[in-house]
C-alpha cells in the first residue's frame, strides 16, 4: 500500500512540475499581439556597448553586406555584451529576425520575471559572407516579458544593427523593413597616427644614412687636398671646410633632436594618451602585490575580483585569460568554483586596496582591452626590478596622478641616457645613437613607452659602458650588474669582457686591472641587490619562483619573440597564418607547439652557429679597450637568447661603437630602415603586417646579419691596426679633428692624476 502511495505521490508530483514547466513557457497571460513586439522599444539593461541603443529597435535595416562597424550598427565591445528589452507584459514569441556582423554567432534569452533566463535560440554566421547580415530564429512560442540579445562568438569584433521579435509570424518572414544607407562609421580623420609615424621612422632612418655617407665623403674629400698651396688657397681651403664642418654639425644635431622627438611621437605618444595602461596594469599591480599574487595568481585574483561585481560576473564567466602556471589559455570556471584559492593570500585591507586598484586601470581600458589583458604572459619583474616597483606602487593607492609621475620615471631614465652618453662620448655619438634607437621598429614607443619602469635597464647599461669609457670601472660593474638583476638578459654584456680578460691573462701572466675592478664591482651589486630583492617580497622562495617563472616563458613561443632562435625554429608550412586556430580555446596552442618542436630538432645548428659567433666575438676583442669590449657585446644577446622585440632598444649601445668605426653606423641605421620597410610591407608578396611572426622573423635574420659583419669589422681591426687606435668620430670637422677626439687607454686617468697633482 505504501508502495502504491509512493508512486501516485510521483506521479502527481510530475504532473505538477511540467504544468509549471509549462505555465513558464506559455503563460495564461501571455498575449499574443500582430506586428513587431520590440518596435520603438528602448532598452532596461545593456552592458558594454556603444552607439545609440535606440537604432536596435527603429525597424531599420542597413543594405545585406554593409560595413560591420556602420553608425547604425550597435557595436558589443565584449563576448558578455547584451542589451535586455521589456515588453511591459508577457507575451508570446514565436520568431526573432536579428540583422547583425555575419561572421559571428549571437544568442537570444527571454525570461517572465527578470531573473531566470532560458535560451531562446541562437543566429550562426553567415558562411563566406562578411558585413551586417539579416538571420532568423524561431522558437516553438515561448511566453516572455524580458527579451534579451547579445554574447557574440567569433572575431571578437561584434555588432547588431536590428532586432524584431514576432508572435504572429509575418507574411513574408522577415517582415520587410526600411533599407537606409549604410557608410562607414564615423571616425575622425588624422595625418599623424601610429602608422604615419612608422613611415616617418623610415624616412628619418634613410635621412641619417644619407647624411652619415655625405659626411664620410665630405671629410675624405677634405683630407685629400694638397697639403702645399699658396697661402691665400690655403686659407680659402681653411674657411670652406671650417664652413661646411659647422654646417654639417648643425644637420646633425638637428637630426638628433627630431629623432629624440620622433621616439616620442612628436608628443602624440599612444594616439594620443601618454600612459601605456595595459603594460602599467602588469607591473604595478604585479609588485604592488607581489606577496599576494607571486608570479602565478594575477589573472586568477583579478577574475575572481571582477566577478565580485555585478555588472562584471558575466563577462567573467565568458572571459579567457592565461594560465600564469603554464601559459595556456583557459576558461575561469575552475577560478570561479574556487574563489578562495586567490582570497586567502590577502588580507581584508589589501584585498579591498586590490579591488580599489583594479578599479582605477580598468578605466583606462575598453571593456574588450581589458578581458584581452588577461590573455598576456602576466607580470615578470624581477626581485631586484621589484624593489622599487613595490616601493613606489605602496606609496599611495592608484589614482591618475600617481600613475602619470610613476610612469614618467622611464622618460627621465631616458633622459638621463642621453645625458651620459653626451658625457661620455660627445654629443655627436649621442645623435648618431638617438637616429639608431628612434628608427627601430621593433622597439618603438608603442610597446612600453609610457609605462611603469620599463627602460630602467636600458640606463643603467647605457651608464656602464659610459662609466667603463670614462675608466670608472666599478661603477660600471655595478651598474652592470644592476641591469642584469632588473633584466637578466644583459649578463651578456659580461661575455665580451670574459673573453677580452681570458686573453689579456693568457697573452701578459697577469690579470688587466681595469677588469679586476670591473667585475669586482658587479659581484658588489650582486651581493647588495639580491638579498635586498628577497626582502622586499618577504618570501625566501622569491628567486626559485622567479627561475620556475622565466624557464616557463622561454618555454612558450611568442609572435613578437626575436633572435637566432627564433629564426632556426622558422618553417614555412608553421607559420602563425596557417595554424591558427580561432575555434580553439587557444588559438595559438598549434602554433606554439609547433615551434617549439621545430627549436628542438634545429638545436645542434643553433648551438653552433653560437660557438662560431662566440670564437667571432673572442677574436675581435681581444686587444680592444675594455669598454668597446663591453659595448660590442650586446651583439651577442640575439644569439644568445630569444627576447620579446622591444628589449631590442639596446642597439642605442652597440651604436656608441660608432666611434671606432665610420661603417658601424650606416650598417646600424640600414638595419632599422629594413625594419620599417618589413614592417610596413608595401610589396605584394610580403608578409603581411600582421603576420607578426614572419616580420619578426625577418627582423631577426637582418639583426643577426648586420651584427655579424659588426664583429667582423672589428675582428679585422684587431689585424691591421694597433690597439687602442680610433676611427673619426661622426661629426667631427674634419681629420684634424681627430687629434682632439681621440683618448689612448690610460689617458683619462693620467689628465685625472695631473689636475689633482696641480690643485696640490
Amino acid at each position: 500500500m505504501s508502495r502504491v502511495l509512493c508512486a501516485l505521490l510521483s506521479l502527481l508530483a510530475g504532473v505538477l512540475a511540467a504544468t509549471e514547466a509549462r505555465a513558464e513557457d506559455y503563460s495564461p497571460l501571455a498575449t499574443c499581439p500582430a506586428g513587431n513586439l520590440l518596435a520603438g522599444r528602448r532598452p532596461v539593461a545593456w552592458q558594454d556597448t556603444r552607439h545609440d541603443l535606440a537604432a536596435l529597435t527603429d525597424e531599420t535595416l542597413a543594405p545585406e553586406g554593409a560595413v560591420w562597424d556602420a553608425a547604425l550598427a550597435v557595436l558589443f565591445d565584449t563576448g558578455a555584451s547584451t542589451v535586455t528589452w521589456d515588453l511591459g507584459a508577457a507575451a508570446t514569441v514565436n520568431a526573432l529576425a536579428i540583422q547583425a556582423d555575419a561572421n559571428d554567432t549571437y544568442t537570444a534569452w527571454g525570461s517572465l520575471d527578470g531573473r531566470d533566463y532560458r535560451v531562446l535560440g541562437h543566429i550562426d554566421p553567415v558562411p563566406n559572407n562578411h558585413g551586417l547580415r539579416l538571420r532568423t530564429i524561431e522558437t516553438g512560442g515561448v511566453a516572455v516579458r524580458y527579451l534579451r540579445v547579445g554574447e557574440g562568438v567569433g572575431d571578437g569584433s561584434y555588432s547588431v544593427s536590428e532586432v524584431a521579435a514576432y508572435c504572429q509570424k509575418p507574411t513574408p518572414f522577415p517582415a520587410k523593413m526600411r533599407v537606409v544607407d549604410a557608410p562607414p562609421a564615423v571616425v575622425a580623420k588624422t595625418y599623424w597616427d601610429d602608422s604615419a609615424s612608422a613611415r616617418w621612422e623610415l624616412v628619418l632612418a634613410l635621412l641619417g644614412l644619407l647624411f652619415l655617407w655625405w659626411d664620410q665623403w665630405a671629410c675624405r674629400g677634405a683630407a685629400s687636398e694638397p697639403e702645399e698651396k699658396t697661402p691665400g688657397m690655403v686659407d680659402s681651403l681653411v674657411r670652406f671646410v671650417r664652413v661646411r664642418g659647422k654646417v654639417r654639425s648643425a644637420i646633425l644635431a638637428v637630426l638628433g633632436l627630431v629623432a629624440f622627438l620622433t621616439y616620442f611621437n612628436f608628443g602624440s605618444f599612444h594616439f594620443p594618451n601618454f600612459i601605456h595602461g595595459w603594460d602599467t596594469f602588469h607591473y604595478y599591480i604585479g609588485s604592488k602585490y607581489s606577496r599576494e599574487l607571486s608570479y602565478d595568481r594575477l589573472y586568477e585574483c583579478v577574475a575572481v575580483a571582477d566577478s565580485e561585481l555585478p555588472e562584471l560576473r558575466r563577462r567573467v564567466e565568458l572571459r579567457k585569460l592565461t594560465n600564469l602556471r603554464t601559459n595556456i589559455l583557459e576558461t575561469t570556471a575552475d577560478i570561479l568554483a574556487h574563489p578562495e584559492r586567490c582570497r586567502q593570500h590577502f588580507t581584508p585591507e589589501r584585498w579591498k586596496s586590490f579591488h580599489h586598484d583594479l578599479a582605477y586601470f580598468r578605466t583606462l581600458e575598453t571593456a574588450r582591452r581589458w578581458d584581452d589583458a588577461q590573455t598576456d604572459h602576466g607580470y615578470n619583474g624581477t626581485p631586484v626590478w621589484n624593489i622599487a616597483g613595490w616601493m613606489l606602487s605602496n606609496l599611495a593607492p592608484a589614482s591618475k596622478t600617481q600613475i602619470y609621475i610613476l610612469n614618467s620615471l622611464d622618460s627621465a631614465y631616458l633622459a638621463a641616457g642621453c645625458l651620459m652618453i653626451w658625457w661620455a662620448f660627445g654629443w655627436r655619438v649621442l645623435a648618431v645613437a638617438l637616429l639608431v634607437f628612434a628608427t627601430n621598429f621593433p622597439s618603438r614607443f608603442y610597446w612600453t613607452g609610457g609605462a611603469f619602469l620599463r627602460w630602467d635597464w636600458l640606463f643603467w647599461m647605457i651608464a656602464s659602458v659610459c662609466l667603463l669609457k670614462k675608466e670608472r670601472p666599478i661603477g660600471a660593474g655595478l651598474a652592470l650588474a644592476y641591469s642584469t638583476l632588473l633584466r637578466i638578459f644583459p649578463i651578456f654584456l659580461f661575455v665580451a669582457p670574459v673573453l677580452a680578460a681570458a686573453y689579456h691573462l693568457f697573452r701578459h701572466r697577469k690579470l688587466h686591472p681595469t677588469y679586476m675592478r670591473f667585475f669586482a664591482g658587479a659581484a658588489l651589486g650582486a651581493v647588495l641587490l639580491v638579498p635586498t630583492g628577497m626582502a622586499v617580497v618577504g618570501r625566501a622562495s622569491t628567486y626559485q619562483d622567479f627561475v620556475r617563472n622565466t624557464m616557463k616563458h622561454s618555454g612558450t613561443a611568442l609572435t613578437n619573440n626575436m633572435g637566432l632562435r627564433t629564426v632556426v625554429a622558422y618553417r614555412p608550412s608553421e607559420v602563425g597564418g596557417k595554424m591558427r586556430s580561432e575555434g580553439q580555446t587557444d588559438p595559438w596552442a598549434k602554433w606554439k607547439q609547433a615551434r617549439l618542436d621545430s627549436f628542438r630538432r634545429a638545436q645542434p645548428v643553433y648551438f653552433a652557429v653560437v660557438a662560431a659567433f662566440l670564437v667571432l666575438l673572442g677574436l675581435a676583442v681581444r686587444q680592444a679597450e675594455p669598454w668597446a669590449a663591453l659595448a660590442l657585446s650586446a651583439t651577442f644577446i640575439p644569439f644568445g637568447v630569444e627576447l620579446t622585440c622591444y628589449y631590442y632598444s639596446f642597439l642605442i649601445v652597440v651604436a656608441l661603437l660608432c666611434v671606432k668605426s665610420e661603417q658601424l653606423a650606416p650598417r646600424l641605421l640600414l638595419l632599422t630602415a629594413f625594419t620599417q620597410f618589413v614592417a610596413w610591407a608595401p610589396i605584394k608578396g610580403m608578409p603581411s603586417p600582421t603576420s607578426l611572426d614572419e616580420l619578426y622573423t625577418l627582423m631577426s635574420v637582418a639583426t643577426l646579419i648586420v651584427f655579424v659583419a659588426i664583429a667582423w669589422e672589428f675582428f679585422s681591426q684587431q689585424r691591421l691596426a694597433p690597439a687602442g687606435a680610433s676611427a673619426r668620430p661622426y661629426g667631427s670637422d674634419g681629420p684634424e679633428a681627430d687629434a682632439t677626439t681621440r683618448e689612448e687607454p690610460g689617458q683619462g686617468a693620467r689628465s685625472r692624476a695631473h689636475r689633482r697633482r696641480r690643485r696640490r
